[in-house]
């Protein structure tokens, strides 16, 4: 009896799919360009700039801790980041459910990938890309990536009747460029991604700029200012799958914007 159980137990053990989550650190900084390009920025874009570089990173740099496995993609904000709280988390499920929660207050709102996609849309935020693979590569804590130089171009949805009341040099616009070096290694994870935020990513336009990888590191040029990012830890490991949850104690609140 105990010799079959034990091979009961190796047969489990040998079959039982090993369960495991990337986790990975990103840091991020954002400072004014030094480069030629940003000594000709259109002022009002300038303007436009610093009010985006405030709400993106209002500390000038942060951390984001991801956590990418089958039961969705978790972001923890070390710092205040893109209109987030420091200490904010946002859950990507697998059906496209989107959670963005708040530890301190214990609150939570919800939407869907596809419903920012398609708000994204109804206001003419509609990007234009063009990324491809330079053919260089690069190593960034150690693994190997490929550089891809991309271009994002985004109409300002400003109605027909109100440009005509505009300044001329008002800006119509968005521009950006800059390159991203992206590692196939992690692949399966990138899927992960994919099936959880990846509508919204794709709305956006970085699904090209990623070029089916996962991004090591990123410079962008937008506006006169200048954002980097760099992942400066990466693992696999197992980790508590409650992560990927709701607290019960934590209260549903109405979405930022919706009507009440």
């Amino acid at each position: 009896m105990r010799k079959a159980l034990t091979a009961l137990f190796l047969v489990f053990v040998v079959s039982a799919p090993l369960r495991a989550e990337l986790k990975y650190t990103m840091r991020m900084e954002m400072k004014k360009s030094d480069t030629a390009a940003a000594a000709n920025t259109n002022p009002m874009l300038g303007m436009m700039g610093e009010q985006m570089m405030k709400q993106m990173l209002p500390n000038g740099s942060t951390e984001i801790i991801y956590i990418v496995g089958e039961k969705g993609t978790r972001m923890e904000f070390k710092q205040a980041a893109m209109g987030q709280a420091e200490g904010a988390v946002n859950i990507a499920k697998p059906d496209g459910t989107l959670y963005v929660v708040d530890p301190t207050n214990k609150t939570y709102w919800k939407t869907t990938a596809q419903a920012t996609s398609d708000t994204l849309k109804a206001a003419g935020l509609v990007p234009e890309v063009t990324a491809k693979k330079t053919g260089q590569t690069d190593t960034v804590i150690g693994i190997a990536c490929d550089v891809v130089a991309f271009d994002w171009k985004m109409p300002l949805p400003i109605p027909e009747a109100a440009r005509a009341s505009l300044p001329p040099d008002f800006p119509t616009t968005l521009t950006m460029n800059g390159d991203s070096c992206t590692t196939s290694q992690y692949s399966k994870y990138v899927d992960m991604i994919a099936r959880g935020a990846g509508g919204m990513l794709a709305a956006m336009g970085f699904d090209k700029v990623a070029q089916g990888g996962l991004i090591m590191r990123q410079t962008m040029q937008m506006m006169g200012y200048e954002m980097k990012s760099v992942v400066t830890s990466i693992s696999e490991e197992a980790v508590d799958p409650t992560i990927f949850d709701i607290p019960a104690d934590y209260k549903e609140v109405p979405a930022p914007g919706a009507p009440k």
